[in-house]
């Protein structure tokens, strides 16, 4: 039997405002990295204001948001993962109501 074909999903989550990034950052990336190596998350990282470039200094206070492109058999299983996440569950950091997963096509899925 072959393997389950996956698809990939971009993630798109605002912060709340006065979101409590900081608070639980850690616990978001020690949730996020088997993902990532389990190839879950393909990318991912922050939203930026339009005036901020992310070479500017203090970018990391500057995040409004998260994105992520997540691989998964489907929608479904996309946001179950997502709802996993510190900065879901906390409901500190996310702004829920604003979530939206998109299925789309990647045509670079590396560059090395």
């Amino acid at each position: 039997m072959s393997a389950p074909l996956k698809n990939y999903f971009l993630v798109y989550a605002p912060d709340l405002p006065n979101a409590q990034r900081a608070k639980h950052s850690p616990e978001h990336m020690k949730q996020n990295v088997p993902l990532v190596q389990s190839g879950c998350i393909v990318a991912g990282g922050g939203l930026l204001p339009q005036d901020v470039n992310s070479s500017d200094a203090n970018v990391l206070g500057k995040i409004t948001g998260s994105f992520l492109v997540v691989q998964a058999e489907t929608m479904e299983t996309a946001w179950e993962t997502l709802k996993k996440d510190a900065f879901y569950t906390s409901g500190e950091v996310w702004d829920r109501e604003k979530i939206t997963v998109t299925p789309v096509f990647v045509g670079v899925p590396s560059v090395e």
